[in-house]
């Protein structure tokens, strides 16, 4: 009898995000239901993206442990309606597998069936023919071959995944607004993904047979895409505000909030994961107003974020043409020829690219949206040359530009000054340290204007402290701090704080001038001068010193600094 352990769910679940990135577009074209709006697909690869973030670094890892960050980051970064649901499905399978080392074949299917639980309690008023349809045959199609016997977990993943596949090929016999439009469930196009994708990397799916399904679910009733004719009817409809937030107190009931939600509107789709401490809300109301109220009366809120749905429709229904009345496709995503179908990457609108140092960060900053990497930092700078060539290559016809340094931001500037003929739109973004990079490419979405996008990091600016622990080159007193050459000084946003004998030391008492509390998150990433069990030791401290404190650690590779740190 096989088993699944933590390492091999990491990684499948990060091949997932892989062909989940490939196939987003796919999914935004597909995106009709509760509101067409093309955002499925990225808020399901934001939220997966948040979801690997948080995962053990430690490659011994449990199944129980590694399914429990993978929860904790998708509650975390849930984006929109599908986010939400697949945080609370991630929810469940960590909370069946909770202490298990490893997963075997009836572990997994209870697992199964706990997370498709957990996804349906999430939704205020669950629908069938969405992403709530496929996920419980996933648990139904996984239960019933262990009931013939089946004691192989993958073989039991793969059965699963066939049943959810067919589950959502009958999306449109549920749900009129699909048979509608001619074509199958976007978010349960997602689970689908995703599920593959983790076969796939067990070695169970072919990844050009998953590519076929994609294709084939595109293709839909109308054999082109979304109908032209509900393209167009779509735009005559009210769609109201997509609110969402976290609500922060002591004595919060999810239940109660998800039953009030529901009751403000008629047409609400709420979607409300947590626990007694933390709840994230997703509803969509005609008036957000009496939702924020409600939540102000509960508990602290932070994370507000409201969206008139009404003109994410419109820039919907612009990728898929007019609205003539006849069967209108989007950019073709994908062409019939010689008795193959061929996959075509869609045209990229808006990209993101990144200056970053080390292997880890690059890895980092590619996980989390951004189209290149390129190598530089202190010391390192990269030419304005390099930066032009890297935006001309991701093939997007805008391109947001992540410094990552004060001293690249001059060169980054003359970059998108002198961008010619040819060139994408190129705009850059004042990150001044890769801290405040990773918060950047975390609030980029795709699927947004350029301008809402800048905006939206901007805001995410704000919110984070940056720490840098280095050497002293040579002796320094600065605002009243001595440092000699040689030692391990600590930086707060460029100023230097404190100097020490170890850059643990310094590490330690720079971030305890950061002010660090209960509801603050801290990120580490280690690099040259430093080790993976020094970071962890680091964290323990931090973490017994404030109760509370959430830590994560990650390697970074950085040259120069042993420790980068963020605060927010």
């Amino acid at each position: 009898m096989g088993v699944l352990r933590g390492q091999e769910l990491s990684a499948g679940f990060e091949a997932a995000a892989r062909f989940l990135e490939q196939h987003r577009d796919v999914i935004n074209a597909l995106n009709v239901y509760p509101v067409p709006d093309g955002d499925t697909g990225t808020n399901l690869l934001l939220t997966l993206r948040a979801a690997l973030e948080k995962r053990p670094t430690d490659s011994g890892a449990s199944a129980g442990q590694v399914t429990a960050g993978l929860a904790q980051g998708a509650f975390l970064g849930a984006r929109g309606n599908s986010g939400g649901i697949f945080s609370a499905f991630l929810r469940g399978l960590a909370e069946a597998l909770a202490g298990h080392d490893a997963c075997d074949a009836p572990t997994l299917a209870s697992a199964f069936r706990q997370a498709s639980d957990a996804a349906y309690r999430a939704v205020g008023s669950p629908v069938e023919g969405t992403m709530l349809t496929v996920i419980r045959a996933l648990a139904e199609g996984a239960q019933a071959r262990l009931a013939q016997g089946e004691l192989d977990p993958q073989s039991l993943w793969e059965h699963g995944y066939n049943a959810a596949r067919e589950a959502l090929a009958r999306t449109p016999e549920q749900l009129a607004l699909l048979r509608e439009a001619g074509v199958v469930d976007a978010g349960g196009m997602g689970v689908v993904v995703i599920l593959g994708g983790v076969l796939c990397h067990l070695g169970r799916l072919d990844s050009r047979q998953l590519e076929l399904t994609v294709a084939a679910g595109y293709q839909g009733a109308s054999g082109a895409g979304v109908a032209g004719a509900f393209v167009a009817a779509s735009q005559e409809a009210q769609w109201g505000y997509c609110t969402q937030f976290l609500i922060q107190g002591t004595d919060l009931a999810p239940d109660e909030l998800r039953r009030q939600l529901a009751g403000m509107d008629e047409t609400s789709s709420a979607v409300v994961v947590g626990d007694h401490r933390q709840v994230r809300v997703h509803v969509h109301l005609a008036d957000p107003g009496p939702a924020l109220s409600l939540a102000v009366s509960l508990g602290q809120l932070s994370e507000i974020k409201i969206e008139n749905m009404a003109q994410q429709s419109q820039q919907w229904a612009a990728g898929h043409g007019t609205g003539t009345g006849t069967e209108i496709p989007p950019a073709p995503l994908y062409e019939r020829g010689g008795g193959t179908e061929q996959l075509h990457a869609a045209t990229t609108k808006l990209a993101m690219i990144a200056v970053a140092p080390g292997a880890g960060l690059a890895r980092l900053f590619r996980e989390n949206g951004c189209a290149a990497v390129i190598n530089g930092g202190p010391t390192m700078n990269p030419s304005v040359g390099q930066l032009l060539e890297a935006a001309k290559a991701t093939g997007a016809s805008e391109v947001i530009l992540l410094p990552n340094d004060k001293n690249i931001i001059v060169a980054a500037q003359q970059a998108a000054g002198g961008a010619g003929p040819g060139m994408p739109r190129l705009r850059v973004a004042l990150t001044r340290s890769v801290p405040q990079g990773v918060a950047a490419a975390l609030a980029f979405n795709p699927a947004r204007s350029l301008e809402d996008n800048l905006a939206a990091i901007q805001e995410a600016l704000g919110r984070v402290v940056t720490v840098e622990v280095t050497r002293a080159i040579r002796d320094a007193r600065i605002g009243g701090v001595r440092a000699a050459v040689g030692q391990y000084i600590g930086l707060e946003d460029g100023q230097l704080q404190v100097a020490a004998a170890t850059a643990e030391e310094a590490l330690l008492a720079a971030l305890a001038q950061a002010g660090l509390s209960a509801d603050k998150i801290v990120t580490l990433y280690w690099g040259e001068g430093a080790t993976e069990a020094q970071a962890l030791a680091a964290r323990r401290t931090l973490e017994s010193q404030t109760p509370g404190l959430q830590v994560d650690v990650a390697e970074g590779g950085q040259p120069h600094y042993p420790y980068l740190a963020s605060v927010e």
